[in-house]
């Protein structure tokens, strides 16, 4: 005779391997969230998000500054260079630079030159003769710039009563080609706190 203890064990023996099957069968659920939104993860590190969201900052920041408005000729034309990535975390700058372009471009107050800038040697003013041969037709023609946008992401740690703060500064500057002055600059920063608990992070 079989005793109800028996019984238990071999239907958790049969239950137990089917309700395994089923687990493994489940499909995790995904959904659509806006970057920008309450929704989107925030963690204790930078992301990508922190980076829009600056970047975003920067650009409107230059627009309201009138600076682009005071170009020779309109729309004023921009030479965007690399973004120095001095922070020991890995960033797409690729992405950054892109999200900048497209949110000039659309003001329609910036055109922005291909042939100068964004990973190569940016146009600095000991070039500006040489550029005024493109524009007269000595050379090849070439719309010259009338300006240079550079960008520099730095970073800064600081450790203190085991809450240890990352300072992430986005660092723009739009400067003259004609005669290599800064005419606008600005940053931005963003701070992230963690601290260490008794039972680890």
């Amino acid at each position: 005779m079989i005793t109800s203890s028996i019984k238990t064990a071999l239907l958790a023996g049969v239950l137990l391997p089917t309700a395994v099957i089923f687990t493994g069968c489940q499909s995790s659920q995904v959904r659509v969230v806006d970057s920008k939104g309450t929704q989107s993860l925030n963690t204790s590190g930078i992301n990508s998000q922190d980076w829009a969201n600056a970047a975003d900052q920067l650009v409107n920041s230059l627009l309201t500054s009138g600076a682009l408005d005071r170009a020779p000729t309109q729309p004023a034309v921009l030479a965007i260079d690399r973004i120095i990535n001095n922070t020991n975390i890995n960033v797409d700058t690729d992405l950054l630079i892109k999200k900048i372009r497209v949110a000039l471009s659309q003001t329609g107050k910036v055109a922005i030159t291909n042939t100068m800038g964004l990973g190569e040697r940016a146009v600095v003013a000991s070039e500006a003769s040489e550029l005024d041969e493109m524009m007269t037709g000595k050379k090849a023609k070439v719309i010259a710039p009338h300006y240079t946008l550079y960008a520099k992401l730095i970073q800064q740690r600081d450790t203190l009563n085991g809450v240890t703060q990352n300072t992430y500064t986005f660092q723009m500057s739009l400067v003259s080609v004609k005669n290599g002055l800064t005419v606008w600059e600005e940053e931005r920063e963003i701070a992230k706190q963690s601290k260490r608990s008794a039972v680890g992070w």
